[in-house]
């Protein structure tokens, strides 16, 4: 009894301990991340306030399955970092205890942390339904919910486990179940088979090395390339380059502008009579359905800018000493890296190319416009922190963190910018053109401040 659950014990102080030091070292990204959940669950309890006090008509399993896939994705990105690249797990492997059980403890760990957060938000959903008068006498329905966010977690952990190994085909038992919990539509139905989805999370543990720090090299084809003399901006730009090519993300990137391009097509012809009820349709017909488009391009910009440009720094958790040591300048280090982000930019353009098809080319210049617009917004924003918090483990929090910021920017630009279209008398022109020149001396000085933050030894630590 000692000995049991050693390893879902160490991952809870594990993750304790690093998020204690975490919130020591960088307090004001951790208080702004933890006010954005907090406001953002107190926002989603007064919006159920509102749909009920004005009698919209919507769809409750549309909202549980938001949270489903939520705690699915949360759960299958936890697998990943603590099992899946976790070097320190090599010794706790490597030791005469049955990996089944130290993986199966590892998973029980993460059920308890999502878990935790579920029970977390929802109770401060509830109270504040409950401040508001609105009846929460449903507890069977909250117990159902609960099993079935618990089995979300599972079929998370076990489609990682599976998708990051050399035998994908064992996803196709996770991509069932998942089906199964899609089609039938009912809490109860899916309740009811959380034994079968604990069974299948129990069979995914009888082989789990296959998944461990499991990566798929590619063969090299060209030596010549390895010994051409190039100055340090262009190897360095190179580099990046190499890196973004070899893990298949400009082909990732391609294709999600492609399929955002469709589905921000889709919404816009179809997508206000199909989600958006008739009482808020009233309230933002200003805004709809060019709100789609909106989301659309923010989507495209935080899949090809911000997550490249935060990658390009935070990638080097273990490398930026040797980028420190070379006789190389910080601002051209800098420079080198985000210059490889053009090449991304370009990837988003399939976006423009097929978006035409559902809006027509009348609006294509000020698309184009508000695309590049949003890459730089990206840019000036992501550079910098992802340079600050470089070596520091807080990707997924800078990701969520950048997001926010950009999408209060963008908000506020594509709402004046829809305003002053709809006045006949305002000419757009000259005021997009000058946004675009003060956001380009934004992005230099922004490359200045990364420049000057990657100088101080602080960020090595």
């Amino acid at each position: 009894m000692e000995h049991m659950l050693e390893t879902s014990r160490l991952l809870l102080t594990e993750i304790t301990r690093s998020l204690l030091k975490k919130m020591r070292s960088s307090p004001i990204l951790y208080t702004f991340f933890s006010a954005m959940i907090f406001f953002s669950v107190v926002m989603f309890a007064f919006l159920t306030f509102f749909l009920l006090h004005t009698k919209t008509r919507f769809n409750f399993m549309d909202v549980f399955f938001s949270v489903f896939f939520l705690f699915l994705m949360k759960s299958a990105s936890d697998l990943h970092t603590y099992f899946i690249t976790a070097p320190q797990l090599s010794y706790v492997l490597s030791i005469n205890v049955s990996h089944r059980k130290t993986i199966g403890e590892l998973v029980f760990g993460i059920v308890t942390i999502n878990t935790g957060l579920w029970f977390a938000f929802s109770l401060l959903y509830l109270v504040v339904l409950s401040a508001l008068r609105i009846s929460i006498d449903y507890p069977v329905e909250y117990v159902l919910i609960s099993i079935n966010v618990i089995s979300a977690i599972l079929l998370g952990c076990s489609l990682s486990l599976h998708f990051f190994s050399s035998y994908r085909y064992r996803m196709i038992p996770t991509l069932l179940l998942l089906a199964f919990c899609w089609f039938s539509q009912s809490l109860v139905f899916i309740a009811c088979m959380a034994p079968l989805v604990v069974l299948h999370m129990i069979w995914g543990l009888t082989h789990p090395l296959d998944s461990y720090r499991f990566v798929k090299r590619k063969e090299r084809t060209k030596e010549r390339s390895q010994v051409h003399l190039r100055s340090p901006l262009q190897t360095l730009f190179y580099r990046e380059v190499t890196v973004i090519w070899r893990e298949r993300l400009f082909f990732s990137f391609v294709s999600m502008s492609i399929f955002s391009a469709l589905g921000t097509g889709y919404l816009y012809l179809y997508g206000t009579d199909l989600f958006i009820p008739e009482s808020i349709q009233e309230m933002m017909g200003g805004f709809l359905p060019t709100l789609f488009v909106f989301l659309g391009i923010y989507i495209v910009t935080m899949y090809t800018a911000v997550f490249p440009a935060l990658n390009l720094f935070l990638s080097e958790e273990k490398t930026m000493w040797i980028l420190r040591n070379l006789p190389v300048a910080n601002q051209t280090i800098v420079y080198g890296k985000t210059l490889a982000l053009c090449l991304c930019f370009i990837t988003t353009l399939p976006f423009l190319a097929f978006i035409p098809v559902f809006l027509g080319v009348d609006d294509m210049l000020f698309l184009f416009w508000f695309l590049v617009f949003s890459f730089l917004a990206a840019v000036i924003i992501a550079v910098p922190l992802g340079v600050k918090y470089v070596g520091k483990k807080s990707d997924i929090l800078l990701l969520y963190s950048v997001a926010m910021i950009l999408f209060i920017v963008l908000s506020g630009v594509g709402a004046a910018m829809n305003f002053l279209r709809g006045a006949a008398t305002v000419s757009l022109l000259p005021l997009c053109l000058m946004l675009l020149l003060l956001e380009v001396s934004l992005v230099f000085l922004s490359l200045k401040l990364s420049a000057l933050i990657l100088s101080k030894p602080s960020i090595t630590g």
